[in-house]
């Protein structure tokens, strides 16, 4: 059919490429766009059944347990340690909110007499008026502390239901994905081997082939570059002896693998913070340790990532930006999977009309 419409308008090699490639990025938009929501818990639940099936089957051969039985035990124990870790960094991030709350006067006043202190040095080495600048200054963080308390935490409260009503959405995705994955392990050898079997389904296995050759490289970098910098930040501020440093540098490690967010939202307050109370030794330290997480992260994505999943770097960061524009928040992943998908399936549907 598509050889039919090509040969009918006399279109060259290119332009059926273009065409073709068009085709592509339209189909795996209306997908992402419309029918990912509805068929992703199932999808999830099919490829953690296939992660699963490998130490359940071999359970199964021990204990003589219904596959179904061992899965559902084995995905509550790592529901119970997920939400365990999420307990303990929440309750960290409230009692670090806290303590930051009451502590936020002493650093508010600590900020002034450094600002006060500076602006002399600077009418005393270069004859400006310090009074006014240091005047400018506080006038500008009060009207940042004004237009805070009056605009965006009102706004971030008056979305309270928004944010209540995707808690659901997640609850209710997760449940779903849980039943989908007992009622899959029950027969996944037999749905893996019709899959197989199928050749009408020879395209798809290709392509998901690639693309979950390529997710699996990509968790695995991220899993790896989260260990080693949440372990260079969790040490250094330990030793530096900040309260808190363990969390703290985990934090970081996990602020990291977010795109357009980084190490930065962690260290550079944590080193302002310091600045404003003087402790500068520990201040430096902490913009010292922005600078190598950034640098940790350049050296390893390259080299556990690579040119093996076949995109350019500035490619994934693209398919990120514009996956956000076009799917909202979960466009940070869709995004970059819908680029792969197109460059799989316009890399094979190229070679087999050639």
């Amino acid at each position: 059919m598509g050889d039919f419409f090509m040969d009918k308008f006399h279109l060259s090699e290119t332009g059926k490429k273009y065409l073709l490639t068009g085709v592509i990025i339209f189909i795996v938009y209306f997908a992402m766009k419309y029918i990912s929501p509805i068929v992703s818990p199932f999808i999830f639940a099919f490829l953690l059944a296939g992660a699963l099936n490998p130490l359940v089957r071999g359970l199964n051969k021990k204990i003589k347990v219904r596959k179904s039985v061992l899965a559902g035990i084995i995905l509550f124990f790592l529901c119970l340690i997920i939400i365990t870790l999420a307990w303990m960094a929440l309750s960290g991030l409230i009692t670090g909110g806290s303590r930051l709350a009451v502590q936020m006067p002493d650093y508010q006043e600590q900020l002034y007499v450094v600002l006060n202190d500076c602006c002399h040095l600077m009418e005393e080495k270069f004859g400006v008026d310090g009074s006014q600048i240091e005047n400018f200054i506080v006038e500008q963080i009060n009207i940042f502390i004004e237009n805070l308390e009056v605009k965006v935490i009102p706004e971030v409260m008056g979305k309270s239901v928004g944010y209540m009503r995707n808690i659901v959405g997640f609850i209710s995705f997760t449940v779903v994905m849980i039943i989908a994955i007992l009622l899959i392990m029950k027969d996944y050898d037999s749905y893996l081997d019709k899959i197989k079997k199928e050749q009408s389904l020879k395209a798809l296995r290709e392509v998901g082939r690639k693309v979950l050759f390529y997710v699996k490289t990509f968790i695995r970098a991220q899993i790896i570059i989260l260990c080693v910098i949440s372990g260079i930040c969790a040490v250094t501020l330990t030793i530096m002896g900040m309260e808190g440093g363990i969390l703290y540098g985990i934090l970081t490690g996990v602020m990291d693998m977010l795109p357009f967010i980084g190490t930065g939202i962690m260290l550079l307050p944590l080193a302002i913070f310091r600045l404003v109370s003087g402790n500068y030794w520990q201040a430096f330290v902490c913009f010292c340790l922005y600078a190598v997480c950034a640098l940790v992260r350049e050296f390893l994505e390259p080299k556990l990532i690579g040119e093996r999943v076949g995109v350019w770097p500035v490619g994934i960061l693209f398919a990120v930006f514009a996956g956000i524009h076009l799917f909202g928040v979960w466009g940070i992943i869709k995004g970059p999977l819908s680029l792969v998908i197109i460059c799989e399936s316009c890399k094979y549907l190229n070679s087999s009309l050639q």
